[in-house]
């Protein structure tokens, strides 16, 4: 149990190290909302909803790896 949490405790660290890290380089880039065609809009959009279903699958796949 004591090598899951460090496994945890590391694994959170670096996640949100590398989610902030991509968040600010993309972050530079992003023309505001206001500014982006339809297209853009439905991309970006698209992009966000798959990739909340991705993080959802992993908080699933996650809890079941610990619950079991």
């Amino acid at each position: 149990m004591e090598g899951y949490a460090i496994g945890l405790a590391v694994g959170v660290g670096a996640g949100i190290a590398i989610g902030v890290s991509i968040g600010i380089s993309i972050g530079k880039k992003q023309k505001p909302w206001s500014e982006m065609s339809e297209g853009e809009k439905k991309a970006r959009i698209g992009i966000i909803a798959t990739l909340s279903v991705l993080a959802l699958a992993g908080v699933v796949v996650f809890l079941i790896q610990l619950l079991s």
